[in-house]
C-alpha cells in the first residue's frame, strides 16, 4: 500500500497530466492531417516555439498568465504566415511535397530558435507553487492546474468542432473542400485559420509543459514522435481517438519509466503502437476520410 501511494499513484497522475497536454499537441496534428493529408513534421517545432515565445513574453512582462495568452497568438501568426507562404502552393501537388516542406520547416524553426535563444536548456518557473494533499499523498498544484486547464481546452475544442458553424465548416473542408468552395466558402482562408489554430494549440502545449520539462531547441523532436504515435493509435483523423491515445501513451510512458531506462521506454511505446495496429489497423476510432 505504501508503494502504491508513494510511487505508483504519483506516476499515474503524472501520466494523466502529460497525456492531457500531449492531447492538445496531437489534436492540432490530427486536424492538419485531415485538411492537408500530410503529417506536419514542423508541428513539434511549433510546440518548441510556444515555450520560447513564453520565455520571451515572461522576460518582458514577468507574468506567466500574460504569456499564456500572448505566446499562442504569436505562434499562431507564425503558423498563418507559414501556411500561406510555403504550404498553400503545394495543396494540389502530391502529399510528398508537403511532407518534405514541413520537414524543411522543422529544421529551419529549430535552427532559428538556436540562433535567437542559444542552445542551453532553460526552465520556466511554475506560476503556481506548492503542493496539496491528494489521495493520501501531496501533489504539485501546478500539475493539477495543467490537468484541469488542458481538460477544459480539450472540451472546448470538441464543442467548437461539433456545436459551432465554424467547426462544422472545417470538418466539411476535410471531407470535400471542392464542394465547400462551390458553396461560396473561402476554403483557403479556412485552411489558413485552421493551421494557425493548430499552431496555437501546439504552442499552448509547449508553454504549459515548460515548467515541468526543460526548454531547448530540440525539445520538439521527441514530442512530435509521440504525437505521431498518438495520431496513428487514435485513428487518422479522429480527434476523440487522439485524446484517448494521448492518455494511454502518457500513462504508459510515465509508468514504464519506473522499470525501464528512457531508451527501452521508447521501444515499448512503439511496441504498444504495433500491437494496437495489428488488432485494429485503423487505430482506436479511425475511419477513412473523416475528421470526428
Amino acid at each position: 500500500m505504501d508503494y502504491l501511494v508513494a510511487v505508483l499513484l504519483p506516476q499515474l497522475l503524472h501520466g494523466v497530466v502529460f497525456g492531457a497536454a500531449l492531447g492538445l499537441l496531437a489534436l492540432g496534428l490530427t486536424v492538419i492531417f485531415g485538411l492537408l493529408g500530410v503529417m506536419n513534421f514542423a508541428h513539434g517545432e511549433l510546440y518548441m516555439l510556444g515555450a520560447y515565445a513564453g520565455i520571451a513574453v515572461i522576460g518582458v512582462t514577468h507574468s506567466f498568465w500574460v504569456a499564456l495568452i500572448a505566446a499562442p497568438l504569436m505562434v499562431a501568426a507564425i503558423g498563418a504566415v507559414t501556411e500561406v507562404a510555403t504550404l498553400r502552393p503545394l495543396y494540389r501537388r502530391e502529399p510528398l511535397y508537403g511532407l518534405i516542406m514541413t520537414f524543411g520547416l522543422a529544421m529551419a524553426f529549430r535552427e532559428g530558435a538556436r540562433q535567437l535563444f542559444g542552445g542551453d536548456m532553460r526552465r520556466i518557473l511554475p506560476p503556481i507553487e506548492g503542493s496539496i494533499p491528494l489521495l493520501g499523498m501531496t501533489y504539485p498544484k501546478y500539475r493539477l492546474f495543467l490537468l484541469a486547464f488542458s481538460s477544459l481546452l480539450l472540451l472546448g475544442i470538441w464543442l467548437f468542432f461539433t456545436r459551432t458553424r465554424a467547426g462544422i465548416i472545417v470538418r466539411a473542408a476535410v471531407q470535400d473542400a471542392e464542394m465547400l468552395d462551390g458553396l461560396g466558402v473561402d476554403v483557403p482562408r479556412v485552411f489558413t485559420l485552421t493551421f494557425a489554430g493548430s499552431a496555437a494549440l501546439a504552442a499552448l502545449a509547449g508553454l504549459l509543459l515548460a515548467p515541468v520539462f526543460t526548454v531547448y531547441p530540440q525539445m520538439g523532436v521527441e514530442m512530435i514522435l509521440l504525437a505521431f504515435i498518438v495520431v496513428i493509435l487514435g485513428g487518422m483523423g479522429s480527434m476523440g481517438g487522439s485524446v484517448v491515445a494521448a492518455l494511454v501513451i502518457g500513462i504508459a510512458q510515465s509508468l514504464l519509466t519506473l522499470w525501464m531506462n528512457p531508451q527501452r521506454v521508447a521501444i515499448a511505446i512503439f511496441g504498444i503502437m504495433i500491437v494496437v495496429l495489428i488488432v485494429r489497423p485503423r487505430g482506436f476510432f479511425g475511419r477513412e476520410g473523416v475528421l470526428e
